[in-house]
């Protein structure tokens, strides 16, 4: 016997999503000072960065739409995730998002275990990043700190491209690098003055 094609489920860019039970909140909100949090602990391959940052920029289109900011916010969580596999000490890894419409601001952060080395070497690459106050002079400097290196410039990559300052947090081996600013945009040419 052949089934009935399932009218409740939705095709979305290849995958199939069910859409929320009747009662069940949305991620849309009328409330245009609503928060939208996105909390993920997960074990990560590099074969799903990817898919975590289009997570992320249509998670960031849905929560806030106006704010244009989805790519933007999808650059620094595939960079902080990215940063997270080649530096844990495990491969357990935490990503929050927050989308605060009533202080505009946005924020992502990556936590996961990590050595004091790895956690020294975060740190002094930060350190060196924020040495330049324009993000745009911070993210030439780590171009040229070691161009035939893979990797090092994603954090700076962050600050000037996504827009976001940065922070670290460390509690023992427990590490957070935290993204953040406001929810629309600086204009560009006030990033490169």
């Amino acid at each position: 016997m052949k089934r009935a094609p399932d009218l409740h489920r939705m095709k979305s860019g290849g995958r199939t999503a069910t859409p929320p039970e009747e009662g069940f909140p949305t991620m849309m909100s009328t409330d245009h000072s609503a928060e939208a949090v996105l909390f993920l602990r997960m074990q990560p391959t590099w074969v799903v960065v990817d898919d975590i940052r289009h997570f992320v920029e249509t998670f960031c289109a849905s929560a806030c739409p106006e704010a244009e900011r989805q790519e933007q916010v999808a650059l620094a969580t595939h960079e902080l995730v990215q940063n997270a596999i080649a530096n844990a000490a495990t491969p357990d890894i935490e990503l929050k998002l927050e989308v605060d419409r009533g202080s505009d601001r946005v924020s992502v952060s990556v936590s996961n275990d990590a050595r004091a080395d790895q956690i020294e070497v975060l740190r002094d690459r930060l350190g060196k990043m924020l040495e330049h106050a324009n993000p745009l002079a911070g993210y030439v400097a780590a171009m040229r700190e070691d161009p035939g290196s893979r990797g090092g410039i994603g954090l700076a990559r962050i600050r000037f491209e996504a827009a976001l300052d940065l922070a670290l947090d460390d509690q023992g081996e427990r590490v957070t690098v935290r993204a953040a600013g406001p929810l629309i945009a600086p204009d560009l040419e006030t990033m490169v003055a």
